[in-house]
């Protein structure tokens, strides 16, 4: 196939790494399939638990506000100023994220009974922040107390303006805090490194949520008050690009609903201008309604938005919006003249085009827009694009840049041409004067040349994997769905796969801009979609092999539902670069669990405490102890960290200490995913974590012993009984799931060097668990009486009935009784062979049972003596692990 020139540059297809053991564990544990388990890996969940927080996503999981530095003292001071109804001003900021969190202060706060006002900097005329002249204005008119929203957390000297002049100063930011923090009666950020907030990436509409929750209970308001607010913050929170993960997915995802449904006229008239008709997503929100705001602040006044938010008014909130609607048309056609200058540009200066670094300035260009030209012109050219506006003997910039090229860092380079810049690896904005731009062009394309290779510069598409299309089918797709809301660090699913064949192709849409395909591979037919690719069905051959890029949909149309991939990128073929993690080449335990995991092997997925409970209690000590206890050896400290709300930090930050560390687990397959989870998070870890369980050969364990006691391991992780009969001494211990029996426990403690410690990280969620674990080791009267029932219905003329344990756990839990696992099974059959009640042999998954003649009367359960010991286990470890959860920790050191 020829390239037609419609055609953009091919691009790379970067495949990311599968994880076979941590795919089936998720997959297991989740009851999700392997593709869905990957797609959570590349988001970077490696854990059962974070699986299950990411899907769980309900407002009852937000942070208390209180846990932000500084919000108690936050509260006080404007509760004070709101009841002596003094002067307060919300200062906010000219995007959508500034300025939905200072509607949503001004709102909470005048609903509270306060005397507030609001103002948002001008783009053009003020600039980005806290300036001291509108700090003077606000003093002059009598304001007491302002409160900052997105902004402020820099204002070092703005701040002390303030002291010095009697203004209150309440910042709430979500930027980088600077070194040194503004000296303010309170400063809410929870990216402070003194603030223990377990979330850091909360947008700035975010924050100003959470102080206006603190208000709301403090004055005594229900605790569902806040609420009402969260179509705003889904609003903000979803313009910022911050990541959707943790508490902005939860915000989001249920700020999606309110804004739907949302009853503030301006929000209503929003959506109507915007021409949203059905379901309102996280894209719908970033590419229809958020627009519009920004075009305020972009071309306009901010205020007009923040008007629009703030009125009770339908017919003005219809007027405002019209306004808003009618600024992004025209933002849309001064972009769009601002890109036509920029392409004419290049094509009239050949060289410039053909730059590492594409470097341009007009007169005629609103810098309220160079910032998304340059974005656009960095999407078709795949390098670095820096736009100037010229005005006068100045020029102001924005540039935006490649992953492979820190735009921050070449401006850092080029400073001496620079008035001031500023940014990130990715964006950034500058000034410079107008003579200086052409040594400026050649300096940072001189620094390029340096730093940046062709290689670099060849754009790439990350896959979230490669599969089959007979693997795409509507329960994949509803699994898939279950991932939104998408957005920043957790993008639509992207997946590839190889030769499939074109059975038709065609140009569908005006001016033949999309592409309809219908495709064939391994007996599956489907349809494809492929917006804006138009362009192939130039090139593209009936019965062609391609290689497709795709996100996997259902189509609708008239009533009935079909696949359909939407197809993001074509090649014939591919250019493929598999991702690697650092010092890819696998560990011996990483080998070995990935094929035991593969096998499915049960004993992985059951507390090792069960096992060895199920083998009548004894466990497999390996070899004799090196050591013993003495009764007065110096106990190691106990650092209590029970119910930690944010543990798996927890358990990652301990783990960046050089102190050997062991780490103790219930399960087996809990060590293997734990072990991921920190090797992934520090790929400085490679080759010095190793994970120990009872299904791993002796020799390996032995090897990850002995290394570990030598040094060359710092992190072991491990069950409680393999931990001790290895005969491991470590700096530190960290319990992270609650020990089922006080054996458990001091097995721990006696592994811990003198001067060691050992954390106790354990919680509820353990507990319940553990619960029902145990629950599935103790079969009740009813359970047992239904398991009889359902064997005699079972037997057939020969009074024999061949069992399988999966199909019986099947039964059973579609009662009611839910608890019921495998193991569960093989008990009941052996406590009714020992009521004599049946006979059983065979093997586990198929196992020939046998009524015995019927009972004369009712059987006492306690005659069976793996019931008795059994039901004897649950008690004693339930009061156990009840008490070392409640209980003051000196109750059992």
């Amino acid at each position: 196939m020829e390239y037609s020139p419609k055609i953009k540059q091919q691009k790379i297809w970067q495949v990311k790494t599968p994880f076979p053991a941590l795919q089936q564990i998720l997959a297991r544990e989740l009851g999700i399939s392997l593709i869905t388990a990957q797609l959570l890996i590349n988001r970077g969940f490696y854990t059962v638990e974070q699986c299950r927080d990411f899907f769980n996503c309900g407002l009852g999981r937000l942070y208390h506000p209180l846990l932000l530095k500084d919000m108690g003292t936050a509260v006080r001071i404007i509760n004070q100023a709101v009841q002596a109804r003094k002067k307060i001003l919300v200062y906010g900021d000219y995007d959508a994220d500034g300025i939905t969190a200072a509607v949503l202060l001004v709102q909470v706060m005048r609903h509270l009974g306060g005397v507030v006002e609001y103002y948002i900097p001008n783009r053009l005329d003020d600039g980005y922040g806290l300036h001291i002249d509108a700090l003077m204005r606000c003093k002059e008119k009598g304001t007491s107390l302002i409160v900052t929203v997105d902004c402020g957390i820099s204002a070092l000297e703005e701040a002390a303006w303030a002291r010095e002049n009697g203004l209150d100063l309440i910042i709430t930011d979500h930027h980088e805090p600077p070194p040194v923090l503004p000296q303010a009666p309170a400063v809410i950020n929870p990216k402070r490194p003194d603030c223990g907030y377990p979330f850091k990436d909360l947008a700035g509409v975010g924050v100003a949520l959470k102080l206006a929750q603190a208000l709301l209970e403090n004055d005594g308001y229900e605790r569902q008050a806040w609420h009402d607010y969260l179509d705003l913050c889904c609003l903000g929170t979803i313009a910022d690009i911050v990541p959707l993960h943790g508490e902005n997915r939860i915000l989001v995802k249920h700020g999606l609903s309110s804004l739907a449904n949302s009853k503030r006229p301006g929000i209503q008239a929003l959506i109507g201008v915007s021409g949203i008709k059905d379901t309102i997503g996280a894209s719908e929100v970033g590419f229809r309604l958020v627009p519009r705001l920004n075009a305020a602040g972009r071309i306009g006044s901010p205020d007009l938005a923040a008007r629009l938010l703030l009125t009770d008014n339908i017919g003005e909130a219809w007027e405002l919006a019209n306004e808003l609607h009618t600024g992004n048309k025209i933002r849309q056609e001064i972009e769009a003249k601002v890109m036509q200058e920029s392409l004419a540009m290049l094509g009239d200066q050949p060289g410039t085009a053909k730059e590492k670094v594409i470097v341009l300035a007009s007169a005629g260009w609103h810098p309220g827009v160079i910032g998304i030209v340059a974005a656009r012109l960095l999407e078709r050219f795949y390098r670095p694009v820096l736009l100037i506006s010229l005005e006068g003997e100045t020029g102001k910039g924005s540039a935006r840049s490649i992953p492979a090229f820190n735009i921050y860092g070449a401006l850092s380079q080029c400073r001496e041409y620079l008035l001031k810049y500023g940014g990130h690896a990715l964006a950034a904005g500058f000034s410079l004067p107008a003579d200086k731009i052409e040594e400026f062009s050649r300096e940072i394309n001189n620094y390029a040349g340096k730093v940046l290779d062709d290689k670099k510069m060849v754009p790439r598409l990350n896959l979230d994997g490669l599969i089959s299309l007979n693997q795409v089918s509507e329960e994949l797709v509803n699994e898939i769905e279950l991932m939104q809301p998408y957005g920043h660090s957790n993008p639509v699913p992207l997946l590839g796969c190889r030769e499939a064949l074109v059975k038709t192709c065609r140009g569908v849409g005006r001016d033949s801009a999309h592409l309809k395909m219908l495709l064939y591979s391994e007996g599956v037919t489907v349809d494809g979609i492929g917006f804006d690719l138009g362009a192939y069905a130039e090139v593209l051959a009936t019965d062609e092999s391609v290689d497709l890029a795709f996100v996997p949909g259902i189509n609708e149309y008239n009533g009935r539902r079909s696949l359909q991939l939407e197809v993001k990128d074509v090649g014939i073929p591919a250019l493929l670069e598999l991702s690697t993690q650092e010092n890819s080449k696998s560990s011996s335990w990483e080998e070995y669990v990935t094929k035991n995991v593969s096998q499915n092997q049960e004993e992985l997925f059951i507390p090792e405490f069960i096992l060895e409970t199920l083998n009548n209690g004894h466990s497999a000590e390996m070899r004799p102890y090196l050591y013993e206890m003495k009764n007065n050896q110096a106990k190691p400290e106990f650092i209590d960290l029970r119910e930690s709300i944010d543990r798996q930090d927890r358990l990652r930050d301990l783990a960046a200490d050089e102190i050997p560390t062991v780490i103790i687990t219930a399960c087996a397959y809990q060590t293997i995913e734990i072990a991921y989870y920190l090797q992934l998070s520090f790929p400085s870890l490679k080759g010095k974590l190793a994970c120990c369980h009872g299904l791993l050969p002796e020799k390996d364990l032995l090897e990850n012993a002995v290394r570990f006691q030598n040094g060359e391991l710092s992190i072991l992780v491990a069950t409680p009984s393999m931990a001790r009969s290895l005969n491991i001494k470590a700096g530190h211990a960290i319990i992270y799931h609650l020990p089922f029996n006080r054996t458990m426990f001091n097995n721990v403690t006696e592994m811990v060097q003198t001067k060691g410690s050992v954390y106790l990280l354990f919680g509820t969620d353990d507990f319940e668990k553990n619960s029902s674990y145990l629950a599935a080791l103790t079969p009740d009267r009813d359970c047992l009486a239904l398991f009889y029932t359902i064997v005699r219905r079972k037997i057939n003329k020969y009074g024999r009935f061949i069992l399988e344990p999966g199909q019986m756990v099947r039964s059973l839990t579609e009662s009611g009784f839910l608890h019921v696992r495998k193991y569960t099974v093989q008990i009941a059959i052996k406590v009714l062979q020992e009521l004599g009640l049946l006979k059983a042999e065979g093997k586990e998954e198929a196992i020939q049972v046998c009524l015995m003649p019927a009972p004369g009367g009712k059987r006492d359960l306690h005659s069976s003596q793996t019931y008795f010991r059994l039901h004897r286990v649950r008690e004693e470890s339930m009061a156990w692990m009840m008490r070392l959860l409640k209980d003051p920790l000196n109750n059992f050191i």
